[in-house]
């Protein structure tokens, strides 16, 4: 009995909705699960439809411990996984958590084969299923968190899953009513960096050196620019479709007004699914994914970069339009990292943070490598270009975690959705700095005014690059859970 109950504490708090001394919610969850367990091992098929509902909350009690209750965006992002990820994921989850599920699920097993069945009959087994069910049902109301995240998991899967097939279904057909065409430069690249918070880059005021490019590089730098989902999925639906609308993609609207178009990803692919992004990508010109090129061994940012210079290299009497999705300072961090110095970090207790850091200098230095292609281009043909580098969405610190990291989690903080936003050219002269509040959202209409592009399917034009406050048409700021500051950790004493 007394291990049951420490195993229901433990799955209670699993489900990322209570702490240790939750109020009455908690103490009745932990009633609920200890009395249904004690319950149903008395029971012989029966036993096994609860011990579903058991394992499940055995699975997911790691991840909610660390990331927090189950929502949409984390079961949805399933489908952005790929096999690389998927183990990464796996080594977030603190081992023992691991150890406790296992525990959890044997103990209920052993009980079972240990305790003698009920005989129960007729009215009675109807009896009990049925108070059980409507306590079950009635597991929202009554706060009662184990059953309401077991059928929220139920619902977002079948949604998510819904939603991937009609991806892999949809037929695109651009919607975009060009007026005019007149570009500035000839060469555009859009950088989509990976989980970077602007706050963690020196160029914005850290306070360590991990990005000497973007300090001296000439451009324009937005303090102010807000993702508008919790990850990659979520973030990027309405920075590469105007609405969230498909027929509405930003490499369609390049397409139609007459340039190349080239996509070359990091982020993987899952295979037979699609997803939001990867259907966008895929109406480039010319799409590659880094991780089906087998002549690459190291699968890092540099690589995409590369590709640049050779995309260059083949002349084009049209204007180009080049996207790299990068893997950039996605968690976790250190394994990112081509350098391998950051063993050598001297403080233990922010050890992920240094990490994270120098995963942003690595994108810096991913930065000057692209630009110096460009520019050594442009001294060899004539050809200008422009660059615009912006990250998906940021991360928040788990201090559950020893020592701290920083995650995707559901208590996302706003320091989550304040992410870099970065334009320069081969024209560009002085540093420009804009403080402002805007909205990624509004990137389709920027990304058309940038190309030198005019269309019928804009309203009044709101430049993410100036001063002033954008309309939050999306609601962005309510997603953010945490209303705490969640400010960047200061390493500048061990950082190397």
């Amino acid at each position: 009995m007394p291990a049951l109950v420490l195993s229901s504490v433990y799955l209670v708090l699993g489900t990322g909705r209570f702490s240790l001394f939750g109020g009455w919610a908690f103490y009745v969850n932990v009633l609920y699960l200890t009395l249904s367990s004690l319950l149903f091992i008395h029971f012989k098929k029966s036993f096994w439809l609860y011990f579903v509902f058991f394992a499940f909350l055995c699975l997911y009690a790691p991840i909610g411990l660390l990331y927090g209750r189950i929502n949409e965006a984390f079961v949805f992002a399933i489908w952005g996984t790929y096999g690389s990820e998927a183990d990464e994921f796996s080594k977030t989850l603190p081992p023992q958590y691991l150890v406790y599920s296992a525990l959890s699920a044997v103990l209920l097993l052993f009980f079972y084969f240990i305790t003698p069945k009920f005989q129960l009959k007729g009215k009675k087994i109807i009896s009990f299923f049925a108070i059980f069910a409507i306590v079950t049902a009635l597991g929202q109301p009554l706060k009662i968190g184990t059953t309401s995240t077991f059928v929220k998991a139920i619902k977002f899967f079948k949604q998510s899953l819904d939603d991937v097939r009609l991806y892999t279904k949809t037929k695109i057909e651009p919607k975009w009513q060009i007026k005019s065409v007149n570009p500035n430069y000839k060469n555009f690249v859009v950088v989509i960096g990976e989980s970077a918070r602007r706050d963690y880059f020196e160029a914005y005021g850290y306070g360590v050196p991990n990005t000497p490019f973007l300090r001296e590089i000439n451009g324009t730098f937005v303090d102010g620019y807000t993702a508008t989902g919790l990850n990659t999925i979520l973030a990027l639906k309405h920075v590469l479709n105007e609405g969230g609308d498909f027929d509405l993609n930003i490499v369609d609207l390049a397409n139609l007004a007459g340039f190349e178009t080239f996509w070359l990803s990091n982020q993987g692919k899952i295979g037979y699914y699609d997803t939001a992004n990867t259907i966008v990508a895929k109406r480039a010109k010319m799409l590659y994914f880094l991780s089906d090129d087998e002549s690459v061994a190291g699968k890092f940012d540099e690589n995409l970069v590369k590709k640049v210079g050779e995309i260059l290299s083949q002349k084009s009497e049209k204007n180009r339009v080049i996207f790299l999705h990068t893997i950039g300072s996605h968690p976790r961090a250190c394994s990112r990292l081509k350098s391998q110095d950051y063993k050598n970090y001297a403080d233990e207790r922010t050890f992920w943070i240094n990490c994270y850091a120098k995963s942003i200098a690595q994108s810096d230095g991913d930065l000057r490598a692209l630009y110096e292609i460009l520019e050594s281009n442009r001294a060899k043909t004539g050809e200008s270009f422009s660059v615009i580098y912006f990250s998906d969405h940021g991360l928040t610190h788990n201090y559950k975690k020893n020592p701290p990291e920083l995650l995707v989690l559901e208590n996302a903080s706003k320091e989550h959705f304040a992410i870099p936003l970065i334009k320069f050219s081969s024209d560009s002269v002085g540093r420009k700095f804009v403080k402002n509040e805007s909205f990624a959202n509004y990137f389709p209409q920027n990304f058309a005014h940038w190309l030198g592009v005019e269309t019928a399917n804009f309203g009044e034009f709101s430049d993410i690059f100036s001063d002033g406050v954008q309309a939050d048409t999306l609601g962005a700021r309510n997603l953010v859970k945490n209303k705490n500051p969640d400010p960047a950790v200061d390493i500048s004493k061990f950082y190397k």
